[in-house]
């Protein structure tokens, strides 16, 4: 045997392996849906939507993040499908909507998030002064158990010479990304 028919030969015996038996069916997808998020109180006079923006960052922070364990559903469908719903941003406490939106999408878990938190604290300077600071609280509602199974809180501080709209982007995003790792260890647990 050749040194590259040997090196096929383990290829395939990895891949089989790892897969498990040949012709056995794996396990059921999970898909992941992620709401547009929720501000108790109005979060002030951005260029964007935070509770928009935050949703569509963190869909792709978890699509880039989470390998072969998960799917998510696109952040245009999340939306299709809240705007045929008739959903309010009050729906994310109501574990009934939120089942019912999970259900429409085809999720096996929701990402719901709030932002009790987003101020921009330039005091009227213009950049480089700007900072921003906000507070997030992110919770997986599992529609199998009717309910929210785990949360993480993350909070964010950025000092920029940028705009106010990008400032705001960015300790958004900030914060986001250092809630993806313990988001990825939940969503890969929730049952398909």
């Amino acid at each position: 045997m050749t040194w590259q028919n040997a090196v096929a030969f383990l290829s395939v015996a990895i891949a089989v392996s790892a897969s498990g038996h040949a012709g056995e069916a794996g396990p059921a997808a999970r898909t992941v849906g992620v709401v547009e998020f929720y501000a108790p109180t109005p979060l002030g006079a951005y260029g964007i939507v935070p509770e928009r923006f935050a949703a569509s960052s963190l869909s792709m922070l978890l699509m880039q993040a989470a390998a072969d364990r998960f799917t998510v559903v696109p952040r245009d469908s999340m939306e299709r499908t809240e705007t045929s719903l008739g959903w309010q941003s009050g729906d994310v406490l109501n574990y009934d909507r939120l089942g019912a939106l999970a259900k429409a999408v085809g999720a096996s878990a929701l990402v719901v998030g709030r932002i009790p938190l987003l101020v921009n604290l330039d005091g009227g300077r213009v950049p480089p002064g700007a900072s921003a600071n906000t507070n997030l609280l992110l919770q997986v509602f599992d529609p199998a158990r009717g309910r929210v199974v785990a949360e993480t809180r993350q909070s964010a501080f950025v000092v920029a010479g940028i705009p106010r709209d990008l400032l705001a982007e960015r300790v958004l995003h900030e914060a986001l990304l250092h809630a993806v790792p313990s988001l990825i260890d939940t969503l890969s647990a929730v049952a398909p």
